[in-house]
């Protein structure tokens, strides 16, 4: 059973008790409107997780439509993706981002276009607002093996009857042993080491209000959507979270508890390859954050930064001792030698990441729907399903 403590800026949403989310989300008044949108790669159609997720989706009849928006579809298989998101049984719209004529439409604006998820969710943002959707907009990955309806209906009901503009998911990440590495051992450790560093900067309090910030799922009012600058690469989850600090009061802001045992594909850590798998991510979600730190106005020259490599090292071999206990406690295993050496890996990365961001390197992000309908320009949007 979760207890109802509340910790941080934001609300959080505790589930105490065993209630079916459905029923209260299918009590909600007819005319609101609540949108899903799936930023998804082809590589996961036909996998059991997104099988599972559909055949539960049909049932979700308080959704007024759903947005699959889509990468990486070779051209000849068009056909049978749109075949594979027919049995959905819902209102949907598949949008193909790999479209040569929506690329260059987009390289000729100057637009960042490194494919995946943030490029998947911007356009998806923007086909919303171009055409006139309202209420609320739910966002989740298509990888989670364990879905059900109540994931969606706890992550809508705080905006669309709480009236919260955003929302972010949290749950646990332990299976046969603790997951959730990028989370758990670097970006909480790195926001505590800089506020060692920095002090409580009111960003960095925000962030850490968060039980699990690199979450994929969400809600937010369309409204609050058409604002939102958006990342692309492993930097959009921490990158959305610093604007949402900028766009919205805390009071606007919470976090529900999806109260399931969160299972979805893991990604390879290993320090031979830094720049790949989970290593890589952590250095741009590294960058990502120094970046928004300095646009709040925070000193970061090399000393600074090196003071914060050193003390992400002390705090980050603290949490795998806080970890380790966890895990004796539940009996669970826990190889404390390669919890050791992650934490030296992702050290490593955040070294390099604070060299690069001293060098000049800054995340960038696509510019917020509000300010790009004021441009009156109109994406080449491909749908190969409607």
């Amino acid at each position: 059973m979760s207890d109802f403590f509340q910790h941080g800026l934001i609300s959080t949403l505790h589930r105490l008790v065993p209630v079916r989310m459905r029923d209260q989300i299918e009590s909600l008044p007819a005319d609101e409107s609540i949108t899903l949108v799936l930023p998804c790669h082809y590589t996961e159609i036909g996998t059991a997780a997104l099988k599972t997720m559909i055949a539960a989706l049909r049932e979700a009849t308080f959704l007024k439509n759903v947005v699959i928006s889509m990468n990486g579809i070779p051209e000849h298989r068009l056909s049978s993706v749109k075949r594979f998101w027919s049995g959905l049984k819902l209102p949907h719209l598949v949008l193909w981002n790999d479209s040569p004529d929506l690329l260059q439409d987009l390289e000729q604006r100057e637009l960042l276009v490194t494919p995946g998820k943030g490029l998947n969710l911007w356009l998806a943002i923007g086909w919303l607002a171009m055409n006139g959707t309202s209420g609320t907009v739910l966002v989740h990955d298509c990888d989670i093996v364990n879905y059900r309806l109540d994931i969606l209906a706890a992550l809508a009901l705080p905006v669309a009857r709480f009236g919260y503009r955003f929302c972010k998911g949290y749950y646990s990440r332990v299976r046969e042993e603790l997951y959730g590495r990028v989370t758990r051992l670097f970006v909480i450790p790195l926001v505590r080491s800089l506020v060692r560093v920095l002090g409580h900067a009111p960003l960095l309090d925000f962030i850490d209000s968060f039980r699990y910030p690199l979450s994929g799922e969400y809600s937010m009012t369309v409204e609050t959507a058409l604002d939102l600058p958006v990342e692309s690469g492993w930097g959009l989850e921490i990158g959305s979270l610093c604007e949402f600090h900028r766009l919205l009061d805390p009071g606007a802001v919470c976090q529900v508890d999806l109260a399931i045992l969160y299972d979805h594909k893991h990604r390879a850590l290993d320090p031979e390859q830094p720049g790949e798998g989970l290593l890589h991510s952590a250095t741009e979600i590294a960058i990502s954050l120094l970046t928004h730190l300095q646009r709040e106005g925070c000193g970061l020259d090399a000393k600074t930064l090196e003071s914060v490599v050193h003390a992400y090292e002390s705090v980050s071999k603290d949490f795998v001792r806080r970890y380790e206990h966890v895990a004796i406690l539940n009996a669970l295993p826990f190889d404390s030698l390669r919890e050791a050496r992650a934490t030296d890996a992702f050290a490593a990365n955040l070294s390099d990441a604070c060299a690069k961001f001293l060098a000049g390197k800054r995340s960038r992000a696509l510019p917020p729907w509000r300010a790009m309908l004021r441009s009156n320009w109109t994406p080449e949007y491909c749908v190969i399903a409607q």
